[in-house]
């Protein structure tokens, strides 16, 4: 059997510790500035094959043989040095996995737009790297279109996704379909755990199980690529600048590869002023359609057009003007937005103009998942490096069932268990009396509200003031950027 063979470039203390770590299963090339660690390196491991020079130059890594290796892990802690050997590494060689320590958030960026995969200085070990070449996702063979639309994965200790209950994960278009876990096949249902070192098929649309194996096997990846890398956008024709200035930071802010601007009747009469705002905005593969169809079809034939790599789809929330609609005409609009995200199975935003988003705030009240919410908001951080805050409505101590208590309770240890998982801080805001005025009353102070539509009802001929909808209204009144998730769907 071929043997893996990984270079390390630097032997400062992680390259060293790595060294130590590495399986002996692997094959193993150092390439170092300072000969002098030839001697140091050779006491770690013995069949270490040692190179003196500089990374950054062609001809020292080709000697080296890189071309022929299964991977690159750089560890050097100077940012020049990494970007541009990451650079002549992706221009110059078929590599199959680059990996690289980073030290600053303008090094993460440029190295992930590199296709690198990074490890934060601030969290860095040799065991961690080591971990991310021991997990790792194989295609299945033979069967299925082989369009690596069936994937095994090892699930990594720690993934964000082990030690839960399937039915708690965020399922769009992929599924888990058996799980092996000591020698024994398990078929899951929606209560089993996914564990640690488990090996798992998962099955789905191939752009999004890339990013679903990565998670598993501990490459974070961020929103919106769980869902797809596209940005879809429907314009009404009422869109302002603001909102292309809006558009142009979120472009900057997630990992979205495609931008789709589709043009209305009204929107395509303005395509010169509106095309003058998508140019100075700098927004990155723009790509326009024009259509006579309403946002529903229209959209529908994007998604079919990108074969359902859609991540999120962006409409302004002034065209929309849902704070003024009169209250016979709050039923069809909640229906239209509801539909649009539940039909394409992606995020919506319906962008305020509050941005940056440096503060986001989460909702928690009735049957929405909030587990799934606040997971989405604090996996955004890592593209926002924003504060997250939990805004909860103490139970009514006269009218409050026990029930209503203990949901309550319920949703503080939800929230604590997720803040604990991401090992991130989320401030929590506990506020007094109606739930739709208090909450509303909270939202001037945030950038962004981030919810997800499970409690939306749907009537027939029951008036809302009957029977309010709380998660609805809420967004209805919201006075900034708002992004609305998809229902989890069940576990089949």
């Amino acid at each position: 059997m071929k043997r893996n063979k990984y270079i390390i470039i630097g032997l400062g203390s992680i390259g060293l510790e790595l060294l130590r770590k590495i399986s002996r299963d692997i094959d193993v090339v150092c390439i170092e500035l300072n000969p002098e660690l030839e001697e140091t390196a050779t006491k770690i491991r013995e069949d270490t094959i040692f190179f003196s020079g500089d990374a950054t130059s062609r001809l020292v890594l080709e000697k080296a043989g890189v071309a022929e290796s299964d991977g690159v892990i750089i560890t050097t802690t100077t940012e020049k040095v990494n970007i541009e050997t990451a650079r002549i590494l992706k221009e110059h060689f078929d590599i199959k996995r680059v990996i690289a320590i980073s030290t600053t958030t303008s090094e993460i960026e440029a190295l992930e737009k590199l296709g690198v995969e990074v490890e934060s200085i601030s969290t860095a070990s040799a065991v961690a790297i080591r971990n991310r070449l021991a997990h790792t996702s194989r295609a299945a063979h033979a069967i299925g279109l082989g369009k690596e639309e069936i994937l095994e994965v090892d699930v990594h200790p720690h993934s964000r996704l082990a030690n839960r209950p399937l039915h708690t994960l965020t399922h769009m278009r992929w599924r888990i379909g058996l799980i092996y876990r000591d020698e024994n096949i398990l078929v899951p249902n929606r209560e089993t755990v996914l564990k640690p070192r488990d090996r798992v098929i998962i099955l789905g649309e191939p752009s999004v199980l890339k990013t679903v194996s990565e998670i598993l096997t501990f490459k974070f990846e961020r929103f919106p690529l769980e869902y797809g890398s596209t940005a879809i956008t429907y314009l009404t024709g009422d869109e302002t600048e603001a909102f292309f200035n809006e558009l142009n930071y979120l472009f900057s802010i997630f990992p979205l590869d495609r931008m789709i601007f589709i043009y209305s009747k009204k929107a395509a009469r303005k395509a010169e002023t509106f095309d003058e705002f998508i140019k100075k905005e700098n927004i990155k593969n723009p790509e326009a359609r024009k259509t006579s169809l309403a946002a529903l079809p229209a959209i529908e034939e994007t998604v079919s057009e990108v074969r359902g790599d859609q991540g999120i789809i962006v409409m302004s929330k002034e065209s929309l003007s849902l704070s003024n609609l009169r209250p016979f005409m709050t039923a069809n609009s909640r229906h239209y937005l509801h539909s649009i995200i539940q039909k394409f199975r992606c995020p919506l935003i319906l962008t305020a103009g509050t941005f940056p988003y440096e503060k986001a705030c989460v909702p928690c009240v009735e049957h929405v998942n909030i587990h799934h919410n606040m997971e989405t908001a604090l996996e955004m951080t890592s593209s926002l490096h924003n504060e997250i805050t939990a805004l909860l409505v103490n139970p009514s101590k006269y009218i409050s069932s026990d029930e209503d208590v203990n949901e309550f309770q319920s949703m503080k240890k939800t929230i604590n268990d997720v803040s604990s998982m991401y090992k991130i801080s989320v401030h929590k805001k506990f506020l007094e009396g109606n739930p739709v005025k208090s909450i509303s009353a909270s939202l001037p102070g945030f950038n962004l509200l981030i919810t997800g539509t499970e409690g939306w009802k749907t009537r027939r001929w029951v008036p809302s003031f009957l029977s309010p909808d709380v998660v609805w209204n809420i967004v209805r009144e919201s006075p900034i950027s708002t992004l609305l998730l998809p229902v989890i769907e069940e576990f089949l």
